[in-house]
């Protein structure tokens, strides 16, 4: 009795580790933080990534603001207006003159009574999130530019007092609180002050732009005139208070290694709200996460070991990332609503993403990008739907799967270089989903570890697959194939195993262009 009891605590502790992956030193890209190092730090590391949030492989937010309003060139559109020595990288100087007139008689402030949201419906958005098979959700609620979607007391320059006149965020919230699916709280504001100012603008430009209008001081954030100790008191007094009012499930930050570097966002502060954070369980009374980004290739927001990795769109990430990790990305580019020709990549190209980063441990964080009304465009409804009716059918191989031994098979190369003149602490290193196809398949595995998910990208023209990595004679299971069947359909399929691997052969019905999971069931553990 004795030895059973030992062997089940055993047990336990093991399981109880495989969830706390935040706890490992993982060998990464980017640079580890290299600011004094708080011994708290080291406490919150061991809080654990939630396994809801493990579970739920895709989530949703949604980058739209002020910016949205003249879509041209993305949300730094304010930043580009502004910058110094006529220099125009995305062409926003010459249509704001050409639409809206010189900056001197219009600036970026002037967009706010245009930005009415009259479009704008919570309960058609979380539609669209839910309906696409998103298990957590949120909002974008402050971009650099500052701008808040949430009911603020600490500044004017929000969607309740300006603008909309509504308490954006919270809508959303309200019913995102209706459906299954988590509550999600993204802040990119750490930049916002001094984020237009620029050593190099000319007399008359100091003299004529709103920027350095004293009265729009609150818009524009002045480092001349503001320091840095009010404006990181007023940082955190706004995420506090989105937690506290609208009680999130998981936080995500950006640009904040810089902030903190410079001081104008205490460590100390930051430090503070996340220990109420986790032992308040964000007011929600769940386990909650935070998000750890590796922003512009450079340094992580916070020390490496602490909450959940998080790279931009896959890129600088490992050739094998260990653990669980979550990557960020947009339904269209550049990440707010331009026009409808940006729609470049639709479901199948999205679902196969989805598939491959599951396959090693990745979530993936996709943005809507609506219009400056707050309507969404109809491709990105589209895509959303398609990817929804995707994983209805073969949900079971990407929702609360866990990794196996071999994440993918296939000749496709995922990883590819950019040439030309690096970022600091980039690694060059980018992945890339395009050319993925019916050659391809990616593994997941169940949690009682009794099921593997094979799921190949495509269909092949030959009407069956091999997959080599489970010929006969390989480590996969202390037991034998019991069953395979295809998910879409739940058909059993006919299959053969030899020495050159697991051959799948399609059935005649139900078959996806985009990708096709089976559920191999053995009769004992998967070796993993």
């Amino acid at each position: 009795m004795m030895k059973n009891n030992l062997f089940k605590g055993l047990l336990t502790i093991l399981l109880v580790a495989s969830f706390s992956i935040q706890a490992q030193e993982f060998k990464t890209n980017g640079n580890d933080w290299t600011l004094e190092k708080s011994p708290k730090w080291e406490e919150l590391k061991k809080e654990p990534i939630p396994e809801w949030m493990i579970d739920a492989k895709f989530g949703m937010y949604t980058h739209w603001g002020i910016y949205s309003v003249p879509a041209h060139g993305g949300p730094d559109y304010v930043k580009e207006l502004y910058a110094a020595n006529g220099e125009d990288r995305k062409g926003v100087k010459e249509y704001h003159k050409n639409k809206y007139g010189e900056i001197k008689d219009f600036g970026y402030k002037d967009f706010i009574p245009m930005f009415t949201a009259d479009k704008f419906d919570a309960k058609e958005w979380v539609n669209v999130m839910n309906g696409g098979g998103a298990k957590f959700g949120g909002i974008c609620l402050a971009h650099h530019d500052g701008f808040c979607l949430w009911d603020s007391k600490y500044t004017k320059w929000d969607s309740k007092d300006m603008g909309p006149k509504r308490d954006i965020y919270g809508e959303l919230s309200k019913e995102i609180r209706k459906t299954d699916m988590k509550l999600l709280a993204t802040f990119h504001m750490a930049r916002t002050y001094g984020y237009v100012f620029d050593k190099d603008h000319t007399k008359e430009e100091r003299k004529t732009w709103d920027i350095y209008d004293d009265k729009y001081s609150h818009i524009y954030r002045n480092k001349d005139k503001e320091s840095k100790e009010k404006f990181g008191i007023e940082w955190s007094n706004k995420v506090r208070e989105v937690i506290n009012n609208y009680g999130p499930d998981a936080l995500w930050f950006d640009g904040l290694a810089g902030s903190i570097k410079n001081e104008e966002v205490p460590q100390d502060s930051i430090i503070s709200i996340f220990q109420d954070y986790y032992k308040n369980k964000g007011g929600s009374g769940e386990d909650v996460v935070i998000c750890n980004k590796l922003p512009g290739s450079k340094t992580w927001n916070f020390p490496l070991g602490f909450g959940l990795r998080c790279y931009e769109n896959c890129r600088d990430m490992e050739k094998e990332p260990e653990g669980y990790w979550l990557a960020d990305r947009a339904i269209s580019y550049p990440w707010s609503y331009v026009n409808d020709k940006f729609y470049k990549d639709k479901a199948p190209y999205q679902i196969r993403s989805l598939v491959d980063m599951v396959s090693r441990g990745g979530i993936m964080l996709m943005s809507l990008t609506p219009r400056g009304d707050g309507s969404i465009d109809p491709q990105a409804v589209e895509i959303m739907k398609d990817m929804g009716a995707w994983l209805k059918l073969n949900g079971e191989a990407i929702y609360a799967t866990r990794k196996w031994k071999i994440p993918a098979e296939g000749p496709t190369p995922m990883i590819i270089f950019k040439k030309g003149k690096q970022k600091k602490g980039s690694t060059g290193y980018r992945w890339d989903f395009r050319k993925l196809n019916a050659q391809d398949v990616r593994f997941t595995r169940s949690k009682d570890n009794k099921k593997l998910y094979a799921t190949v990208l495509g269909a092949p023209e030959s009407g069956s697959y091999t997959i080599k990595c489970l010929a006969k004679g390989e480590n996969i299971s202390k037991g034998k194939i019991a069953n395979i069947s295809m998910l879409a359909t739940g058909a059993k399929v006919q299959w053969s195993q030899t020495e050159d691997g697991l051959t799948v052969t399609f059935p005649k019905e139900g078959v996806s262009e985009i990708a096709n999971a089976f559920k191999i069931e053995f009769t004992d553990k998967l070796v993993y």
